[in-house]
C-alpha cells in the first residue's frame, strides 16, 4: 500500500490557524510521527508537504500537494489539519466511498483517545479532495481553541490512531515507558495539567511534563524508586530482585553512579530528567 500525506499549510502564504497552539506545528508533528512509524512496515508513505516554500498564493501550495500526490501513484491521500471555531473533537472530510469508510475508522480511533467524534462530512468543497486522483481524506484532528482538546493532545497517540484505522497496524507499546507511567501515577507524579498519566507507552508532551518533575536521590521511597531499581537491574547495574524495594539506599546510589559514569552523565547519584532520558533507552 502507498499512502501520500501532507501536513496542512506549513508554507508561505499558506499558513494555518493559531489558537492555544499553532496549527502548522501540530500538523507537521503528527505527519512526522506517522512517517516515522510507518518506516518499519510494508506501507510506503510519500510526504507531499512543501515545508517552508514560498508561493504567490495559497492555491499554488494546494496545487503542489495534489501534483506530488498524483505523481506518487498512492492508494490513499491524507491531509492533516487541526480545527478552529469554538467546537471540540475530531472530524474528517471525504467524497468517495473508500475515503468515507477510512475516514469513519479514523474518527472512531481518534475518538477512543477521548475526543468527541464529530463524524465524516462532505468534502466536495475542498480543493485537495477534488484535485487528487486517489481517495482523499482531510482530517481535522482536534480543535486548537479547545482547552479540553489541547490538554489531551498527543501527536504519538493521534498518529497511532490514524495508522491503525488506515493500515490496520497497531504500533507496539514501549513497555519501559508504560511501566514508568504506572509508577509515576502510584508515586503521585502528574502531568503539567495535574492529571494522572495515560498508560499508553507513548512519550508525548504530557509524559514529558511529568518526567521534568522527577527527582530521585538517596533516602527517597516510592514506586518510582522501585521502577528505577528494576530498570537498573535489567540493565545489569543493580543485581538481584530483592534490591527493588522502593527505597533509595546506598546500593541504589552506587548503581546510579555507575550507570551515569557509563553513559557520560554527571555522576551525582541523582536521577532527574537527564538520567531518565538514558534509562528509557
Amino acid at each position: 500500500m502507498i499512502i501520500s500525506i501532507d501536513a496542512g499549510h506549513n508554507s508561505i502564504p499558506d499558513v494555518g490557524a493559531i489558537g492555544l497552539r499553532k496549527e502548522d506545528l501540530l500538523n507537521k508533528e503528527v505527519v512526522g510521527k506517522i512517517i516515522k512509524k510507518l518506516q518499519s512496515t510494508a506501507t510506503k508513505i510519500v510526504d507531499c508537504t512543501p515545508y517552508g516554500q514560498v508561493f504567490s498564493n495559497v492555491g499554488q501550495s494546494l496545487q503542489y500537494r495534489c501534483n506530488k500526490a498524483n505523481n506518487s501513484n498512492s492508494d490513499l491521500h491524507l491531509s492533516i489539519h487541526f480545527n478552529m471555531g469554538g467546537g471540540e473533537g475530531v472530524e474528517c472530510y471525504a467524497i468517495s466511498l473508500i475515503a468515507k469508510n477510512n475516514a469513519e475508522k479514523i474518527c472512531n480511533e481518534i475518538a477512543l483517545l477521548g475526543y468527541r467524534n464529530r463524524g465524516v462530512k462532505n468534502g466536495s468543497h475542498l480543493y485537495i479532495i477534488n484535485h487528487t486522483n486517489m481517495p482523499c481524506i482531510l482530517i481535522e484532528c482536534a480543535f486548537l481553541d479547545s482547552v479540553k482538546d489541547m490538554n489531551k493532545y498527543n501527536a504519538d497517540s493521534i498518529a497511532n490512531a490514524i495508522i491503525k484505522a488506515v493500515v490496520g497496524v497497531i504500533i507496539p507499546v514501549n513497555s519501559v515507558m508504560a511501566s514508568f507511567q504506572i509508577a509515576s501515577t502510584l508515586s503521585g507524579i502528574t502531568d503539567k495539567n495535574g492529571n494522572k498519566l495515560v498508560v499508553d507507552g507513548i512519550r508525548g508532551d504530557l509524559t514529558n511534563s511529568a518526567i521534568a518533575k522527577v527527582f530521585l536521590k538517596i533516602g527517597a521511597r516510592s514506586n518510582l524508586v522501585k521502577w528505577l531499581q528494576t530498570r537498573l537491574n535489567t540493565l545489569g547495574f543493580l543485581n538481584g530482585s530483592a534490591s527493588a524495594d522502593g527505597i533509595f539506599g546506598s546500593l541504589t546510589l552506587t548503581a546510579v553512579k555507575k550507570y551515569q559514569a557509563k553513559n557520560n552523565l554527571i555522576v551525582d547519584g541523582i536521577v532527574g530528567p537527564n538520567t531518565l532520558n538514558k534509562l528509557f533507552g
